[in-house]
């Protein structure tokens, strides 16, 4: 016996159990020393009820006093059992388990507790897991992100009700039981996935993910092991994001950047092809006007000034697609514009497709180029009709829609404010998601060889692009595509065009012109013709030579002609030096990028012209001629 006593003292030490004996008749009460310990007592201090009871919560006082007299009812059957909190001697909160027999003897007939043998166990660490636990259960539970904890095999074992609006399933108890890898598909097994977290702890994926209802979207899962326990039996905790608007963003961003590299290098192109275009073509046009017609060599002449000006509309389609082609832009009627070009886009179609258009009331003006609106329309509509072998419908809709400011600004999406909404769809054979997804890039065409340039669709999206504005394409194979294109609204209205163009008078006069081309063979063209109407050139090719000999220069210059981009100083900067040693000089900026690297928002400078590479002969002596006629009617 005193071996098992033994072995029982051991146990409550180990065990942190404290142990107390109640003589109700002597009111001796025995506290061991780990129950001392508990609530901070010394070893020989006495102990009281009233002393024990002064140690318990406030908040708990009533239902352990209660607990006290039902115990010690005579009528009762003396089980006390209870958990509660104390206030121990150095003020710290500790949670007791207390359990207890009270024993019972009967004298001169009345039934009175004779002894109570209980047993008191500090249960703190073990409430305040269950209280953690309890939070992190509410905070999983009540979560707006989806979240479930899954065992070592993978199976759910809790999953919140986020988890089940996100997966499209009744409630979070149809998932609880279930496989992650029903949901999450891995290539390398659930085994070794699950390793794999385990190893790292972390793991992050992103996948396809198909819903209940069968439809997809793309899915974040955060897979992170819980510590503690063997590492085999580790659970789980598993996070799920529906990740698909980003994936679109990032998809259109990656498409924005690749359009932009695309157009950088095309423009780059289209500007080099611009300056030999322009020699090729005014080479032709001065050899044409010193050849009688009847010419033998006359016909080939002309075969090839027609094949110049296809190669010039190519690198116009270039520069448009990558929005440095020159544009005159200027607030605009959209529904008049439209209007306008009607029996032009009619024609196009030709007889199986049918126009039809639902121009909205009261459309915000914009501000575009107006001959792009056109180029934007015929491209869809030529588009649309070679998508519609068997006829059918071609539609042209506006209205005006305001972009709120949610910030989302990104390049592949509408600026904040309000726009003219151009929505252009047709009833053709549709197309793939490979498809769209290069469909604005020059040179790509779903056409037989011979049928198409691939630049219709990527003059489309740079004019769009260099007017600010923005273009999405929905279209599935067999549905048909609409193109919908949102228009900056403009900051005035729009103005009325003169009915009348302006005569083209002959020049009134020679004049003496500072000419800057960095190219030689142009430059040397330009010389030519402008000497031809009469006109004194003064030629550099760059800017630095242009402005140290300006001093000296005789006849003084009355009007400068220089290129835009040039080495060292560049054509506006030229200008603006010109400018302040002659401040009435006009100026005609001649380059095959875009007049905005001179301009503010496509309005030129009143005394500043802009001449697009490649340019004819007439063009550039109409341009002179107007340039100087403006100066003399100021100077008069």
């Amino acid at each position: 016996m005193r071996d098992d006593d033994e072995r029982l003292l051991q146990a409550i030490r180990v065990g942190n159990i404290g142990i107390f004996d109640h003589d109700h008749q002597a009111e001796v009460l025995y506290w061991s020393p780990e129950l001392r310990h508990m609530y901070g007592w010394d070893a020989d201090e006495p102990v009281t009820l009233p002393k024990i009871l002064g140690h318990v919560h406030p908040e708990d006082a009533p239902r352990v006093g209660n607990a006290v007299r039902r115990a010690h009812d005579p009528g009762g059957d003396g089980l006390f059992d209870i958990e509660h909190r104390i206030i121990d001697r150095q003020g710290q909160q500790r949670w007791l388990l207390t359990r207890s027999q009270t024993h019972f003897e009967t004298l001169h007939g009345q039934r009175r507790a004779s002894r109570t043998i209980g047993a008191v166990q500090d249960v703190t660490e073990r409430r305040t897991a269950d209280e953690r636990l309890h939070v992190l259960d509410t905070v999983l539970t009540s979560s707006a992100q989806a979240m479930a904890i899954a065992d070592a095999r993978g199976t759910f074992t809790f999953a919140n009700a986020a988890l089940s609006r996100l997966w499209g399933y009744p409630d979070s108890e149809t998932l609880v039981g279930r496989s992650l890898f029903e949901l999450w598909k891995t290539p390398e097994g659930p085994e070794q996935t699950l390793k794999r977290v385990r190893d790292c702890r972390v793991q992050y994926v992103e996948i396809p993910a198909l819903r209940a209802d069968g439809s997809t979207f793309h899915l974040g899962i955060t897979a992170e092991a819980i510590a503690g326990g063997a590492l085999e039996l580790t659970p789980v905790l598993v996070t799920f994001t529906d990740v698909s608007e980003r994936k679109h963003l990032e998809t259109q961003l990656m498409h924005a950047q690749k359009m932009e590299s695309i157009g950088r290098l095309a423009g780059g192109v289209a500007h080099d092809f611009n300056n030999l275009l322009t020699v090729i073509s005014g080479g032709i046009e001065l050899g044409l006007a010193m050849l009688a017609p009847d010419e033998p060599s006359c016909r080939h002449l002309v075969d090839a000034a027609d094949a110049a000006r296809s190669a010039a509309t190519l690198t116009r389609q270039l520069l448009a697609f990558s929005r440095k082609s020159a544009i005159a832009p200027r607030a605009l009627d959209l529904n008049a514009l439209l209007s306008r070009i009607e029996n032009m886009v009619v024609r196009l179609l030709g007889e199986d497709v049918q126009l039809e258009t639902a121009y909205g009331e009261d459309v915000t003006p914009i501000c575009f180029d107006p001959g792009q609106v056109e180029q934007i329309i015929l491209n869809l509509a030529v588009n649309a009709r070679d998508a519609m072998v068997g006829g059918g419908r071609f539609t042209i809709a506006t209205s005006t829609v305001v972009i709120p400011a949610d910030g989302a600004e990104s390049s592949v999406r509408p600026r904040p404010g309000k726009h003219a909404l151009l929505t252009v769809s047709d009833d053709g054979v549709g197309m793939s998601d490979e498809v769209r997804a290069h469909l604005f890039e020059p040179f790509f065409t779903t056409k037989e060889a011979g049928k198409g340039t691939g630049l219709g669709l990527a003059m489309v999206y740079g004019a769009v692009q260099q007017n600010g504005g923005s273009i999405e394409v929905e279209s599935e194979l067999g549905r048909g595509a609409t193109f919908k294109i949102y228009l900056p609204a403009a900051d005035v209205a729009p103005s009325t065009p003169p009915k009348h163009p302006p005569s083209q008078a002959p020049f009134a006069r020679a004049a003496s012109i500072l000419l800057v081309e960095d190219d030689a063979r142009v430059g040397a063209f330009s010389k030519t013709v402008l000497e031809q109407l009469g006109h004194t050139v003064h030629y550099f090719p760059n800017g630095d030579q242009a402005l140290a000999a300006l001093p000296s220069l005789q006849p003084v210059p009355e009007l400068l002609i220089t290129d835009v981009v040039m080495p060292g100083l560049n054509g506006r900067a030229l200008a603006e030096r010109v400018a302040a040693a002659l401040p009435r000089i006009p100026v005609l900026f001649v380059s095959g990028y875009t007049r905005n690297m001179i301009a503010d928002h496509g309005n030129l400078p009143e005394k500043v012209e802009f001449l697009a590479k490649p340019y004819s002969a007439q063009e550039l002596a109409q341009r002179v001629r107007r340039l100087l006629e403006k100066a003399d009617s100021a100077a008069s």
